[in-house]
């Protein structure tokens, strides 16, 4: 009996990597066109994207646009991420649904399912702390009723990411046990359970949404953060780096912490002469190029 059973194993082991590489087989033209694809158009939208932010800059600085430079990569990665992310949500449910396929469901299928959906969960949960961070700050300035609501948020921080991070795990656990919730025969739990699994992945899709559309929107004019450096006690600011020289500019700063960067005259100093302050300066700066 104990061969037997041994020997079914080995089987459905056999039989499941036979299906893999039967699964990768069938697709293997769409792969390579895929790949093919990416690789030939990546070039030409990283090269877009570099000319457009040069104008942005040009424009936002009233600098030359040919001292500043910048690649899509961190938003192919980010949105690789995100894709990645989902992708693993549903692991999961296609664990469970592949063991029910080959018919070996068990108590211990279920519970490895129901384990990974928390832990995805809790990851989605996390990374969607994350995007509401980026959609608060883009729109805290919008008005007063989102400022009302950041207000809020701020204040209830450790509440608010307890409840971002439940709705995520729930979004997750939702979605794998769908046909055991449909299973439940008291109506009214059904329904509660289902509405409160309903809006936890709305909410967890909508924060994930609008925070990639909020990170991949910024533009120039929402950076905040910038290097400074003292030089022969003279203090600048880094507004670029160009042929390994620094560019630089001098700034002022009035009330409410306002930096005014007076870019009409600007210089390009050695990277590793002065000393170096990283800020983050909260409002975007006033640009003085007129002056």
């Amino acid at each position: 009996m104990a061969k037997r059973n041994r020997n079914r194993k080995e089987n459905r082991e056999a039989n499941k990597k036979k299906s893999i590489i039967e699964m990768i087989n069938s697709y293997k033209e769409i792969i390579t066109f895929f790949v093919g694809f990416i690789a030939v158009l990546y070039p030409i939208i990283n090269t877009v994207y570099k000319i457009f932010y040069q104008r942005e800059c040009e424009k936002f600085y009233g600098l030359p646009g040919k001292y500043f430079s910048s690649s899509f990569n961190n938003r192919i990665i980010y949105l690789g991420c995100i894709f990645l992310l989902v992708m693993i949500a549903i692991m999961p449910l296609s664990i469970k649904k592949y063991g029910d396929k080959r018919g070996i469901t068990s108590k211990g299928n279920l519970l490895q399912a129901i384990f990974l959906s928390i832990v995805i969960g809790m990851e989605l949960g996390v990374f969607n702390v994350f995007n509401l961070i980026e959609i608060m700050k883009q729109t805290y300035k919008s008005n007063n009723f989102f400022r009302i609501i950041n207000g809020w948020l701020n204040r209830n921080a450790v509440l608010t990411i307890l409840i971002v991070v439940i709705f995520g795990l729930m979004s997750v656990l939702g979605i794998t046990l769908l046909d055991k919730i449909r299973d439940i025969r008291w109506k009214l739990v059904k329904n509660m359970v289902c509405y409160l699994l309903s809006v936890s992945f709305v909410v967890s899709m909508l924060i994930m949404l609008y925070g990639t559309i909020f990170k991949l929107s910024i533009t120039i004019n929402d950076k905040t953060k910038y290097e400074f450096v003292t030089i022969n006690n003279n203090e600048y600011v880094v507004i670029s780096s160009y042929d390994n020289k620094l560019l630089v500019v001098p700034f002022e700063i009035y009330e409410d912490e306002i930096y005014i960067f007076k870019t009409k005259q600007y210089c390009f100093e050695e990277p590793y002469e002065g000393i170096y302050e990283y800020r983050n300066i909260e409002n975007s700066p006033i640009i003085d190029f007129d002056k």
